[in-house]
């Protein structure tokens, strides 16, 4: 690491916080950004919440960190994206990027001469991924999903990349962790291009509830442990995460709309 990061023309010192905001070539979006280049020499830490801008509970905690987090306490140099995506999420849009309606999470390693989501997924393969050694994607249940809190680790790039990934996987607070064999996404391009890389999820449903924001200033807190940025305990963990081996993704050719219902018998039960 050397003393200076420089992030197209944004530079922070050993020992300096930096939170600006960085431009997507050609556009008018800005996308809110934190640098913090510690005291000490250690790895290079990139976080990334808010791909989707409203998955909020990951944006919320990598805010929070943000402002939290002093250099003198950091060993190495820890970037966050707090949000990507800062179309979608000023305008509450599910998945896609309002300017193109493309999903920025399928859209890697971009385009320079592309549409918006192209450009911005162009800038973090270009500028952000080569810069890291590890690197976390905070992700949620979008703005009418819910779902229960897992992690991906990549599966495809090598087998060393992803046991790095797995080891780190394994400090979060959660039961449940997938082996990914796809290539598309954020942290699969950055894991092929050779940066041991997570996709979290935790939250959904448009909500972004605090205990869903403390959990992932937890499990980023042990991630920062655990790459030794932090010189400082873990926080406990009540679950520590497993594979999930069978896993079934259904879809469907047909439009409409399915609803399910419980028997009859369950419904009296549970009154």
């Amino acid at each position: 690491m050397s003393d200076t990061m420089d992030i197209c023309g944004l530079k922070a010192e050993r020992g300096q916080k930096l939170q600006t905001y960085i431009p997507v070539l050609d556009s008018n979006t800005k996308i809110p950004i934190t640098i913090i280049n510690g005291q000490n020499d250690g790895p290079t830490l990139l976080i990334t919440a808010g791909i989707h801008g409203g998955e909020y509970p990951g944006i919320a905690a990598a805010i929070e960190i943000s402002q939290a987090i002093e250099p003198e306490v950091i060993s190495g140099c820890l970037i966050i994206i707090h949000p990507v995506n800062i179309r979608s999420f000023w305008e509450r849009s599910a998945f896609v990027t309002p300017d193109d309606g493309k999903n920025l999470n399928r859209e890697f390693p971009g385009d320079v001469n592309g549409t918006l989501s192209q450009k911005t997924a162009w800038l973090l393969s270009r500028h952000f991924f080569p810069l890291a050694d590890f690197y976390a994607d905070l992700h949620s249940g979008d703005i009418h999903e819910e779902l229960y809190p897992y992690v991906y680790y990549p599966g495809l790039p090598n087998s060393e990349i992803s046991a790095k990934a797995r080891e780190v996987a394994l400090v979060l607070d959660m039961k449940f962790m997938v082996r990914s064999t796809a290539t598309t996404g954020a942290y699969n391009y950055a894991a092929i291009s050779g940066v041991p890389s997570l996709l979290i999820e935790r939250g959904g449903a448009g909500l972004c509830r605090r205990e869903d924001i403390d959990a992932y200033k937890n499990d980023l807190h042990n991630i920062l442990c655990k790459l030794e940025l932090l010189c400082s305990p873990q926080q406990q963990q009540k679950h520590t995460p497993v594979d999930v081996t069978d896993v079934i993704y259904l879809e469907t050719d047909q439009a409409g709309l399915l609803v399910l219902q419980l028997p009859l018998w369950r419904q009296n039960k549970t009154r």
